[in-house]
């Protein structure tokens, strides 16, 4: 699925959207105006969480600015190509080290009961 807001020069695709039966697992690529931003979120299905309601975002940012010449269509073209659901944010991770591309890198957590 591709999405693209003309008005903001913004664009996202769904990678990848499974299920099994420890969670629900989303991957995406964006492009926004000065970054590209690769997350994959994990929802724990109930009784299966670390911390009941927690959910997770493991994500990589990279500026558009240290690209080298690689494009956000390579990039999504390497993440379609990499097997999922184990070691595809690390595999993005690896690709840009060897290619000398700098990102930053992080997890985020919530609880979906304070929201």
């Amino acid at each position: 699925m591709k999405q693209l807001n003309l008005q903001s020069k913004e664009r996202s695709d769904f990678i990848s959207n499974f299920e099994n039966e420890i969670a629900r697992y989303t991957d995406i690529l964006c492009e926004k105006s000065d970054e590209i931003v690769y997350a994959e979120h994990i929802v724990p299905h109930k009784g299966k969480e670390i911390i009941p309601g927690m959910e997770y975002e493991d994500y990589i940012d990279i500026k558009k600015k240290d690209l080298k010449g690689l494009t956000y269509d390579q990039i999504l073209l390497f993440l379609k190509n990499t097997s999922p659901p184990n070691g595809r944010i690390n595999k993005l991770k690896n690709f840009l080290s060897s290619k000398n591309i700098p990102f930053k890198d992080g997890l985020w957590t919530w609880n979906n009961k304070d929201l």
